[in-house]
């Protein structure tokens, strides 16, 4: 075979170097782009998944993001209004939501709702403000339904939803309730600034709880605020103070009887030389009553885990701090004890059945949406004093061995005929009816109480109370008269209505935000009560 037929055999084109060297590049090139292209995709592709997958929006103010799937778990962070979280996973009204690399949370699902994932801002929402103080919060859109609150001016509520005349709100403590809508004025308002208002705001839980003018136990008081009322704080104070608006000021509470969003139930602060270093957690729920023994009355039932100071001790039973200015006592076995019980003083308390088999019908005049007489001064309400003082005598008459109603335990509106149906429904004894009074004459002061019949027992018990009752009070003594009132005039029980001081006048006013003033007149009805009964 010759060498030239073997180069035949050959391509007669041979590629050079430099072209073998471009289709090199030009495949890296092809490569590079399929790469891309499938980067490009996958990009996409989670896009759309994270479209597609589920989002929360926070619906509400400074909601808690919390570590379990319910409100007895640990509180880790807080989600402000307008915030979206994508959702890990559910569990009955709870969603797991991511919020940070690695980290996750618990919503509560009235809290949130599903959508989108959308961008931050700073969105505005709708608010309520109360008009006045004392506003009513209901369980739902009807008179009818229970008082769960009331507000006051001064702080703003994110507005949830309108049915009809009535408005729910949500509260601090993560709680919705209904106002009625003329009650309130609606706005707009930044997320953030609502959540920032709410979070200064504190709950009452003590029964009452005396708002004076300075921190100290010897300044004036200018009101009185019920349990679960709302207020806005302002700052803590030294002394187990804290100072928060009231009537359109500033005025003081103690601490321990308030308690902040999110918060346990507070514990007192043990003071020097205060009983108040020995401390009780009640084991179970438990009954408190108006004396060391079971066979005295219930004054109020405790739940399981609150916090009391101890102020004396009877055997076996412990005398607690309600608020500042009621007391009751608890079997020390049914709580647990932080602090020497030795240091307490003892005491004897003997239930002495002066009025067993008696019934006393109680009736806080004016209550709920009708306050009674307002203060001229102090901005106080008629209806607030007026249960103030039934709950003072209700807790002296019952260690008479007396069987004692109330028309109103707390903050409602009663209508008169069913005050009348319930003194006549128990068989009562004796109604009375508990007021303030008021007058275009501003100068007018003094105590007077009313009966309806001339020459009855009504007539009788209205001047022995008359006469305890200045007694007590010191005020102008308006004798006891004759006043054709339904209470009265319709009751088949023997029956008054006290009128205890003028809130028109500028110095019963005063003289009712005195600390000694509700304990003198509920003294004077007591004495008077008990006397008349045992005459008879």
């Amino acid at each position: 075979m010759s060498r030239g037929r073997i180069l035949q055999k050959w391509p007669r084109n041979v590629p050079s170097d430099n072209t073998i060297k471009g289709v090199k590049e030009a495949v890296k090139n092809r490569n590079r782009l399929i790469v891309l292209v499938l980067l490009f995709s996958l990009i996409f592709s989670l896009a759309a998944f994270a479209e597609e997958g589920r989002f929360v929006k926070v619906t509400a103010y400074d909601v808690n993001i919390r570590t379990g799937a319910g409100t007895e778990t640990a509180v880790i962070g807080t989600a402000d209004f307008g915030d979206s979280y994508e959702v890990i996973s559910v569990s009955n009204d709870w969603y797991q939501v991511r919020t940070g690399k690695g980290e996750s949370g618990w919503i509560h699902a009235s809290l949130v709702k599903e959508g989108t994932r959308f961008a931050a801002s700073n969105p505005t929402i709708p608010v309520v403000e109360a008009k006045e103080a004392h506003v009513n919060v209901r369980g739902g859109a009807s008179t009818s339904y229970e008082i769960v609150t009331t507000i006051g001016p001064g702080t703003l509520y994110p507005l949830l939803q309108h049915n009809g005349d009535w408005m729910q709100i949500r509260l601090p403590d993560e709680r919705t309730g209904w106002v009625a809508s003329w009650l309130v004025t609606e706005s707009q308002n930044k997320a953030k600034s609502a959540a920032k208002t709410q979070q200064s705001q504190a709950t009452v839980v003590a029964k009452e709880l005396n708002v004076r003018e300075a921190p100290s136990l010897e300044a004036k008081v200018l009101g009185i605020l019920q349990q679960n009322e709302i207020v806005p704080v302002h700052a803590e104070k030294a002394g187990g103070w804290t100072e928060i608006t009231y009537g359109g000021g500033t005025g003081y509470v103690a601490t321990e009887y308030l308690r902040l969003p999110g918060q346990a139930l507070p514990q007192a602060e043990s003071r020097p030389g205060d009983a108040a270093a020995v401390q009780v957690k009640l084991k179970e729920p438990a009954n408190l009553r108006t004396g060391p023994g079971t066979n005295f009355p219930v004054l109020t039932a405790g739940r399981a885990g609150s916090q009391f100071a101890v102020t004396a001790k009877s055997g076996a039973w412990l005398q607690v701090q309600l608020d500042p200015d009621t007391r009751a006592w608890v079997a020390d076995w049914l709580t647990t004890v932080s602090g020497d019980l030795g240091s307490l003083p003892e005491e004897q308390a003997t239930l002495d059945n002066r009025l067993r088999g008696k019934t006393i019908v109680l009736d806080a005049g004016h209550g709920g949406f009708d306050v009674g007489a307002v203060g001229r001064q102090t901005g106080v309400f008629e209806k607030d004093l007026n249960l103030s003082l039934a709950r003072s005598l209700y807790n002296k008459l019952v260690t008479t061995g007396a069987h004692v109603v109330l028309t109103r335990e707390d903050d409602r509106f009663v209508t008169l005929d069913e005050r009348v149906r319930l003194a006549e429904q128990e068989g009562a004894d004796l109604f009375v009816s508990l007021h303030y009074n008021t007058n275009d004459d501003a100068a007018l002061s003094g105590s007077m109480t009313f009966y309806y019949s001339e020459n009855g027992k009504d007539h009788q018990l209205a001047v022995r109370v008359q006469q305890e009752l200045v007694k007590s009070l010191g005020l102008p003594d308006l004798g006891a008269r004759y006043g054709d009132y339904y209470v009265l005039r319709e009751n088949q029980v023997t029956a008054i209505l006290v009128e205890t001081a003028f809130l028109t006048n500028p110095q019963d006013e005063l003289k009712t935000k005195e600390a000694g003033h509700g304990e003198g007149a509920a003294e004077g009805l007591f004495q008077a009560i008990v006397g008349y009964l045992q005459g008879q």
